[in-house]
């Protein structure tokens, strides 16, 4: 079997990233010899990755790679991976991940010739701003492994809620978000805020005793919090194709978002979502959500799920990868 080994140095945590991180390692391991390989002690690493201790080893030695396949998933190795292969001749077939959209750093990101992208915008970033060769992109989608949930019933309009599942830093805007639409919301409308990060203590102090909003902290149950709630909302700064949209669309949940990254690839306006332009646009959304209709939201629902099992299976993903990493070796 060809060794493998998935890189990220941030495992403590938990984003979007390593979710797919997590599902490429699933994807291979039957098919190849695959690591997990983090900076930091397996003690550290986030319990809720799941990650066994023997499927996890402790980046120390630069020679372990030698020979193998390596996905990274950040751009800050790109650099020392170019290193190795080119000065230290350790022939690693490298697969970079663009889980985002970047406009820095340029000089220091060595693309390899193989780069995946998740989004059509991932690959305009890579080609436009990091002038990759279109050849050497690969555009697979992120996934969710399917949990097969219930089909949607359409809730009674004296209450609605919207789940923000994200991280809470400046990116995911969760601050903003309350400061734009405090008082200005349907009263029967409720938005959760389920994550930790950065700004969480500063989201919780600034919402204070407002029952409109709340914020939940971790919820490792976030499929099922998807189940009971109305709608799925997210209005990042930037994105690169969000988990949580595809969580969502799993879940047969419509969609409040806006337009930036791959939302629109998963969160189709009009048909399982209501993309809003701005902020203003956003508060009319959200206003017009108790008078929808139980008809068109049920076909929302069903919309969304349709849309997952056309794009985002793990099944279609792991179908992608191993064509991808078999043509590598």
């Amino acid at each position: 079997m060809k060794k493998l080994f998935s890189f990220n140095s941030e495992l403590d945590k938990v984003t979007g990233v390593q979710k797919v991180l997590l599902d490429i390692h699933q994807a291979v391991k039957d098919t190849y010899k695959a690591k997990i390989v983090g900076t930091i002690p397996y003690s550290r690493v986030n319990k809720n990755h799941h990650i066994e201790e023997h499927e996890y080893v402790q980046f120390h030695n630069p020679f372990m790679f030698y020979n193998s396949i390596v996905i990274v998933h950040e751009r800050k190795f790109l650099l020392m991976f170019w290193l190795l292969n080119h000065l230290l001749f350790q022939r690693i077939k490298l697969v970079y991940v663009h889980h985002n959209l970047f406009n820095d750093h340029r000089l220091l990101s060595v693309m390899p010739k193989t780069v995946v992208s998740i989004s059509e915008r991932s690959t305009q970033n890579l080609v436009e701003f990091f002038r990759v060769p279109p050849q050497n992109i690969h555009k697979i989608y992120n996934c969710v492994i399917d949990k097969h949930p219930n089909q949607r019933n359409y809730h009674t309009k004296d209450k609605i809620t919207l789940v923000y599942p994200a991280r809470i830093n400046q990116i995911k805007r969760q601050d903003e978000v309350y400061k734009q639409l405090k008082g200005k919301i349907d009263k029967r409308i409720q938005i959760l805020f389920a994550g930790e990060g950065p700004n969480y203590q500063e989201l919780k102090s600034l919402i204070g005793e407002d029952t409109q909003f709340k914020c939940l902290g971790f919820v490792s149950d976030i499929i099922g919090l998807l189940q009971q709630s109305d709608y799925m909302m997210l209005f990042s700064s930037k994105e690169g194709l969000p988990i949580t949209l595809i969580e969502a669309a799993m879940c047969y949940t419509p969609i409040v978002c806006n337009d930036v990254g791959g939302n629109c690839e998963i969160a189709r306006d009009g048909q399982n979502a209501f993309v809003a332009k701005d902020w203003d646009d956003l508060i009319c959304t959200i206003n017009r959500l108790p008078t929808l209709n139980a008809s068109i939201y049920m076909r929302m629902a069903e919309r969304s799920r349709e849309i997952y099992e056309q794009n985002f299976t793990f099944e279609k993903f792991k179908e992608n990868y191993l064509n991808l990493l078999n043509h590598l070796t």
